[in-house]
């Protein structure tokens, strides 16, 4: 009987000790099944309940596999762009999170923010598992909003402790729920954006321009002086170039064509006479004259830079077909910088995106790369001697150390196979400045610091750990950026509390100057001399450095949290003015980079640089620093004009929640805002707030325009740029779609003044201004797109509009080029549009634009 007894407690004893090994995921066949087949939904359920102040999430998990997701030892990861709980995780003074998560009690998990935009949910006590052919439903809030699909990352992952991490792979494709309801895209109760219907669409395409005049090229010349269709000269045949010792805008111009570079012209042959004019006073104007009777083109310039700028009108014009009508064209550019700005930090983009991308800011004559290749979330150059940079500032992994990779961040998952993984090598980075080179487009590299610097951060704390276990303390410290002795708490605006490398360290500025040295090097060994060093300075935390014992020991010692952080930023800036005037270099910051605060610069004579120039990009009407451009080229800064609202090509195209993109400045920018975009006239670019009120000059500026300072330097506007920041551009596709067609309205308003920019009246200026954009989609549609198509850059179309009145149906397109088709059987097959289409019975039916 005792026997007996002690027999069954023994197996009782078995049984609890099996149910607690099997009942937890213990084996990589489980994990990798459980991250098959648990189907992950997420649902924004309301933004409105709390006017925007947060937004409640609800996550489906449903079981199709053969093992349950048990016990204790798991956890998943997810991301979010804004913070989890925020009430019971964020510090009073909202400089931290709190420790210790945040227990979801009906669910029993705890929600735990890890770095940046990266969370987890871990199982606690009495977690009731989720089992096979099951569901299970967990709620929880988010800070302010999310209004659309790119808002939730993708590529959810599980960890368990001993195996490798898996993404759930119903995350890695469309498992965000369908936005339904306002307070599913509203951000408040005051937001007036709705997603555009086909009538909205109809509304805004009806009253394009009904007989266009096509453009000549893209951008538009400045002058056409004469121009008759009635005389042609066929481009079929032997064409030479006679090239004068432009070899290399000829060996473009034939690269394009059949066209043959020659030395000397050739007798009862088309020349193209490619030849210098010292006479010219624009540096960057050229002259274009086709002569059908001479069998002449004549291109002509002071620099290589305008002849090339006349290859490609011709180009343009032949692009129309092998009959090219007599003309003549003199041109020159509105600005001397007409940028594009791409972050390849954030998510990266190789070598060959960036030069199609070259390719197509060649064609459109843009002529400056402005290359953000560092942030927090990522390192992407190669710099001599310091290969933790790369080694690990460039990689994205599950750590829980980070001494081999950074965290994940942003949808990247937890290995190194997507997009937010990758680097320039130095042989890649050299490419892309030859190609640039050859297409006169200058690359300016910019390093963000001091903030923005966590990838820096890391990969050099790594490199240090690394020499000091190697007993080389003195190496290990010339570059070291973290500083032992600083314990200040902040948190950055994209929730990172690690990013802001130390200016009171003089390892901080060898750094510096180590990597404005290889930087350097690298441009000079391809004959492209680097002319800008651009240092970021953007958006430092509030309170970074505030208790910083070796910020003390340099007399920072203000009671005042933002007073140490402006007066760091100042010292800051001048050490690496300092350090790139040392190097002959020129220095460009964003403005942030350069503010004494209440929208006035540091003194332009801090900094020692011939020039110095500025990215003004904070216009945000109501905010109220639009101002900071003025005041800064009014100061002696030169100034980009980067302006958000306008110019920022990663937020979406239309107020949809399908399409991608952030919207903290205006809810959408199209390509039609772009395009109408004034720099000469900034504060009559004014029109609506965030949610989407109309906004007037005076309301914004107020009495006597206090808040709208005038311009009294006007010269020191020198260029203006388009950016797309790649938080959401997760792949090639979504990187085309952001930027093209948006690129081409950026091109044609950097290069040419539209007539209809100085007319006074509002309203007679809209008008013209409409008329001019009727012009421009003529040749964009029918033309240009092609282009686009042969450099094999894919690009967005405008969806359809649609009118139904009685029985008759009317459709329309933003370029009369572009098929309209229709489906009446979910998209099986379609159709071209009638052109009066008669709806005789009632049926659900899909518009679609096609290009040709």
């Amino acid at each position: 009987m005792t026997n007996g007894i002690m027999y069954i407690i023994s197996l009782i004893i078995v049984l609890l000790c099996t149910d607690l090994i099997y009942g937890q995921v213990s084996t990589q066949e489980e994990l990798d099944d459980i991250a098959r087949n648990l189907r992950i939904e997420v649902h924004v359920v309301d933004n409105l309940q709390f006017n925007g102040r947060k937004h409640l999430f609800r996550i489906m998990f449903e079981n199709k596999g053969s093992h349950s997701l048990s016990g204790l030892n798991w956890k998943i990861f997810f991301y979010s762009f804004f913070i989890i709980e925020e009430e019971h995780v964020l510090s009073l003074d909202g400089n931290s999170i709190l420790p210790g998560g945040y227990i979801l009690n009906e669910s029993k998990l705890r929600i735990d923010h890890a770095k940046g935009s990266l969370y987890s949910l871990t199982p606690v006590e009495d977690f009731l598992e989720i089992k096979p052919n099951t569901t299970r439903e967990i709620r929880f809030f988010g800070s302010n909003w999310a209004i659309s699909t790119s808002d939730i990352p993708p590529n959810w992952y599980i960890t368990v402790d001993g195996l490798s991490p898996r993404v759930f792979e119903s995350t890695s494709g469309d498992f965000v729920g369908n936005f339904d309801e306002p307070n599913q895209w509203k951000r408040t109760k005051s937001d007036l954006y709705n997603p555009y219907t086909p009538l909205d669409r109809f509304e805004k395409y009806k009253d394009m321009r009904k007989t266009p005049k096509k453009k000549i090229a893209i951008p538009t010349p400045k002058s056409v002086i004469h121009y008759d269709a009635s005389e042609t000269l066929d481009m079929r045949g032997d064409v030479n170039i006679v090239h004068n010792g432009f070899t290399n805008e000829a060996s473009y111009l034939a690269n394009k064509t059949t066209f043959k570079p020659v030395n000397s012209i050739v007798t009862g042959k088309i020349n193209i006479h490619l030849s210098a004019n010292g006479t010219m006073t624009a540096l960057e104007g050229y002259t274009l004259e086709i002569d059908p009777p001479s069998k002449t083109i004549s291109i002509t310039a002071k620099t290589n830079n305008g002849i090339f700028y006349g290859v490609q009108t011709l180009l343009s014009i032949l692009a129309d077909g092998y009959k090219i009508p007599k003309l003549l064209i003199e041109d020159e550019p509105r600005y001397e910088f007409r940028g594009m700005h791409i972050d390849i930090a954030r998510n990266f983009r190789p070598k060959s995106t960036l030069l199609k991308l070259l390719d197509a800011m060649a064609t459109y004559k843009l002529n400056k790369l402005h290359l953000h290749a560092t942030d927090d979330e990522g390192w992407r150059l190669e710099i001599k001697d310091l290969p933790e940079l790369t080694e690990i500032g460039s990689k994205r992994c599950h750590s829980s150390s980070e001494n081999d990779c950074l965290i994940p961040q942003l949808g990247s998952g937890p290995d190194n196979s997507t997009s937010g993984s990758g680097y320039l090598s130095i042989q890649d980075y050299q490419e892309i400045l030859k190609y640039a080179k050859d297409r006169h487009i200058e690359v300016i590299p910019e390093v963000d610091m001091p903030g923005h610097a966590r990838a820096a951060i890391k990969a050099m704390e790594s490199r240090y750990k690394r020499l000091m276990q190697n007993n080389q303390k003195e190496d290990a410290e010339k570059f070291r950026l973290f500083d032992p002795s600083d314990s200040s708490v902040y948190l950055s605006v994209q929730y990172f509390g690690d990013n802001a490398l130390s200016p009171c360290i003089e390892s901080t500025f060898n750094f510096v100057d180590k990597v404005v040295t290889e930087i350097k090097a690298m441009h000079e060994s391809v004959g492209t001399p680097l002319k800008i060093f651009h240092f970021g300075g953007d958006e430092v935390a509030k309170n970074a450095w505030s208790n910083s014992a070796s910020c003390r020991k340099l007399g920072f010692n203000s009671t005042k949290r933002n007073e140490i952080r402006t007066s760091l930023k100042k010292m800051f800036a001048q050490r690496v003015a300092n350090i790139t005037h040392k190097h002959g270099l020129n220095l460009l910051g964003w403005e942030d980079g350069f503010s004494e605060g209440n929208g006035k610069p540091f003194d332009r004579a801090l900094f020692p640089n011939a020039d110095v120039y500025s990215n003004a990009w904070d216009n945000v009407w109501e905010w109220g620093e639009a101002r900071r451009a003025y005041n800064f080229a009014n100061a002696g800064f030169k100034i980009v004009m980067s302006h958000a609202t306008h110019l920022y090509f990663d937020h979406p195209y239309e107020p949809d929640p399908e399409e991608r993109g952030l919207y903290w400045a205006p809810r959408f920018t199209d390509t039609f805002k772009t395009f109408g975009f004034m720099p000469d006239k900034l504060y009559e670019n004014i029109d609506v707030s965030r949610m989407g009120a109309k906004l007037n000059r005076s309301k914004i500026c107020g009495e006597n325009d206090v808040n709208c300072p005038s311009l009294q330097v006007p010269e020191n506007i020198i260029g203006m740029q388009g950016h797309l920041w790649s938080e959401t551009v997760l792949t090639e596709s979504n990187f085309y779609y952001m930027v093209f067609p948006r690129l081409l309205a950026l091109a044609e308003r950097a290069w040419h003044k539209g007539l209809w920019e100085d007319e006074i009246s509002k309203n007679k200026r809209d008008q013209k201004m409409n008329d001019d954009w009727g012009d421009f989609t003529e040749i964009l549609g029918d033309r240009e797109l092609k282009r686009l198509d042969e450099m094999g850059i894919e690009y967005r179309i405008s969806p359809p509009g649609a009118r139904v009145s009685g029985n008759i149906a009317i459709v329309n397109g933003e370029y009369k080029s572009s098929l309209l088709e229709y489906s009446n059987d979910s998209g099986k097959t379609w159709k071209i549009v009638p052109r009066k289409w008669n709806l005789t019975d009632k049926f659900d039916v899909l518009l679609r634009t096609k290009q040709h």
